[in-house]
Parts: structure tokens; sequence; C-alpha cells
């Protein structure tokens, strides 16, 4: 009876000091095998903790829903350039202090900006978690713009984006692909990139940072993930005195109508650097990635890339890098490109010839000299699956991959299960779900040609 009472007082003590934190806990979810609890901040952020893994290291992600899609082209990068900026010091630790610190606490900071959002990461063994949790925080919410104190760390974003640039604009491959993006996503909101462009660089200043930075502490944009031997308690606590006390308003949905900018006209771009190393590329509708054809079309991708290779590079030595891919969007493309062409008259041709194999089921597994080796899609599709399950799940065993794959599925679908769920519908995927993709998307699809030529 005495264990009883006591038990239930430990229980009060919890809850009551749960209420006074104002933290809740919502809900636990089972996703590939990792255990999930949700809890809210006080001023709703929800966090996700998984706390029941092996591994030593932690991970810890704090995100930012919106991305690019929330900024003009001529402000591309900035988003990126000022979480770059907000972890590169605090007001009481400059940037050369920091990186000392991260170097004995065997700790990282990184960032990255998508579409849909972006993402602000801590990775440290567990021993220092409470320490780094803290600076980091720290970096994310009372971000300095004291120059001196970040030991003119912006001077050297700004090299550094310059540098990329001139490279970028000394590049047939950059200069193509750059022009491809801007013609294709013209008047849509996928227009603004996550890097920094010729036509942005100049916005890239510390006024903007600021304002930038208000702009992602907004608690209604921001989600955390934390995977690893974490204190649940401790860690709330430490996120509630933080991300807790700011004020939130809602951000503009995502538009779900928008159309690819594709004309039958093809574009044609001379460089003097692009002789005897041409460049050609087909641009053209792809599925969504929210669409019931998206996991067929990553198979499909696999499968044509290996057929491209052994006809237009190992059969007619065409072009030294064929290949197709697709990307992961509402508003996706799809390109089938060929670099370093050494055979523009006929790459087309080759592309053809490819696509009316794929479109009998059959591919070619091997070139040996004069000696050509054909196989079914059917045969291959089991070696395919294997291979992009093995691939998207090798990457993901560690507490950053488990952290970036739950990230990456709250920031594209808005939970936790949908981006495993896909994967899910990898081995129900046939041979005739890969033709008919293959033949509504990369040949009856909308598409548009772009080539980058020597002068």
């Amino acid at each position: 009876m005495k264990k009883i009472f006591l038990t239930l007082i430990a229980a009060l003590l919890l809850f009551s000091c749960s209420q006074s934190n104002k933290i809740y806990s919502t809900q636990s979810v089972n996703n590939g095998g990792v255990v999930i609890n949700e809890y809210r901040l006080e001023n709703d952020i929800p966090v996700y903790i998984a706390d029941k893994v092996s591994n030593d290291v932690c991970a810890v992600y704090v995100l930012f829903e919106g991305g690019t899609r929330l900024s003009t082209y001529e402000y591309s990068g900035l988003e990126d350039a000022t979480l770059e900026y907000m972890l590169c010091g605090t007001d009481d630790i400059t940037y050369s202090k920091l990186q000392s610190i991260m170097y004995q606490n065997q700790s990282s900071f990184s960032h990255y900006t998508m579409y849909c959002g972006s993402v602000c990461s801590l990775s440290c063994i567990n021993y220092y978690l409470d320490d780094m949790l803290d600076i980091f925080l720290d970096s994310i919410t009372s971000v300095s713009y004291d120059i001196a104190n970040k030991d003119d760390y912006l001077g050297n974003i700004l090299r550094d984006k310059e540098q990329k640039i001139t490279r970028m604009q000394n590049d047939p491959q950059s200069i193509l692909f750059h022009d491809i993006h801007k013609r294709v996503y013209d008047g849509t909101s996928y227009l603004a990139s996550s890097s920094v462009q010729p036509e942005s660089i100049e916005n890239i200043t510390i006024e903007n940072f600021e304002k930038m930075h208000e702009e992602l502490l907004n608690s209604k944009r921001i989600k955390v993930v934390a995977v690893g031997k974490i204190n649940k308690k401790k860690f709330l606590k430490k996120l509630n005195g933080t991300l807790g006390k700011l004020a939130g308003e809602e951000i503009p949905p995502v538009n779900k109508n928008e159309k690819l900018n594709l004309s039958d006209e093809k574009i044609t771009l001379t460089h003097k650097a692009a002789r005897g190393s041409e460049i050609a590329v087909r641009v053209f509708e792809a599925p969504k990635v929210t669409s019931p054809d998206y996991i067929t079309a990553r198979l499909t991708e696999d499968i044509f890339t290996t057929t491209m290779f052994n006809i237009i590079r190992e059969k007619y030595g065409a072009c030294y890098s064929p290949g197709t891919q697709i990307d992961s969007s509402d508003l996706a493309v799809g390109l089938d490109y060929g670099l370093r062409v050494s055979d523009m008259k006929n790459f087309s041709k080759y592309l053809a010839e490819c696509q009316t194999l794929m479109l009998e089921g059959r591919v070619i597994s091997s070139v040996d000299g004069g000696q050509t080796t054909y196989d079914t899609i059917e045969n291959v599709l089991e070696g395919t699956k294997n291979a992009y399950i093995t691939k998207k799940y090798m990457s993901q065993a560690s507490t950053s991959g488990i952290a970036s794959r739950l990230a990456a599925s709250l920031l594209q679908f808005g939970d936790l299960t949908s981006a495993d769920a896909m994967m899910q519908k990898v081995e129900s995927v046939s041979a005739s779900d890969i033709e008919s993709c293959f033949k509504k998307y990369w040949v009856d699809g909308k598409s548009q040609w772009f080539e980058m030529r020597g002068e």
C-alpha cells in the first residue's frame, strides 16, 4: 500500500511539473520500428523524440516550415545563408571559439534549405548534449549581429557565395541548368532557389539576415525532431525556455495547382568551354512526390538509366555520362540528360532507341565489344527494388539518418509516417507498372529540349 501511495505522489508531482511548464504529451508513433513520442511546448511547437536507440550519438533537428516557396527569385539563397550565419556563433561565443568547442566536444552544427522548409541540426555524443544544446539553441534564437563577434564570418559567407557564382558563370553545365531552372519554373513559387544566384547576391546582407531571422522565429513554422539517448524532461525544459517562448502566425499554404513552363521550342546555349564536351537535356513533367506513381517512377528511373548507359555510351560511344532522374516535389521535373556528349547530332535518336526498348519491356544488361545482352524489365525489377531499398535505408541507419528521414516526412507530407509508407509500396510494383509509368511520363508527357554547344 505504501509503495502504491508513493507511486501516486510521484505521478502527481510529475503531472504538476508538466502542467507548470505547459509541456504535454500528445501521441506515440511506431515508425519503421522506431518509437517516436510527441510533445508540445507551451506555444504548441511539436517536439518528436525517439530515445529508444542503441547509438550514443544524439541528433537534434530544428525544422522551419516554408522554405524557398515563401521567397522570391531576387532573394534566392538568403534563407540558407541566414541559417549559416546563425550557426557561426553567439553573443558570448565567437566563431573561432565555437569551432574549438565543437572539436573538443565531438559535435557539429549543420543546415540545409529546401522548397518546403529548412533545417538546423546538432549532432553530438550523448555526454556533451546538455552543453551543446544550450549553444545550439542560443545560436538559433539569439543571433549576434555584431560582425566583429562573428570574426567577419559575414565576409566569409559573401566571399564563398561570390566564388561559387564566378565558378557557375564559367561552367557550361551550371549555366545550362541555371537557364533551365529559370525557364521551367518561371512564374511559380519554385523559381526561388535555395542557393545564392547572380541576381540575388546583392541581397545577401546583414540587414536581410536580421529580417529573415525574425521570419524564421515563428512558432507556427517550427518543429523539433530529436533522436538519441535523451533525458526527455531536461531536454524539453531547455526547449520550452527558448523555442517555447516564441510567438507565431500562420504562413501561406502550398499552392498545389502550379504548372511547369514547357514548350516545343528547343533552347540552345553556347559557350567556348563546351567545345568537345557538349550537353543535351530533355525536361519532362514527372509525377509529384505525393502521386501514386512516384515510387514506380523512382524504380523506372533506375532501370532506364542503366539502359541509357548501355546504349548511348557503351553501344554508340556518343556520351560519357547519360542518365535520367526525377525530383521529389509537388511540381516535379524529370530529366533525360547527356553530359560530355560527343555526338549531339544523333543523341536524340539514340535516346529514342532506349525508349523503344523500354516500351517493349526490354533492357540491355550489358554491351561487350560487339556483343549486346538483352534482358526483360520483369527479370531485372527484383534486383532494382532491392538496390533501391538498400540505398534508401543504409543512409538512414544512424541517429542523424533517422532524424533526417523524420524531418523530410514532416516537411514534405506534414506527418511522421508518409515517407516510410511510400517505401512499403516498392514491393507491389510490377513490370507492367514500370512500362505504363514510362510511357505516361517519359514518352507521352509534355517535354522540352535544352542544349549547351561549344562556340
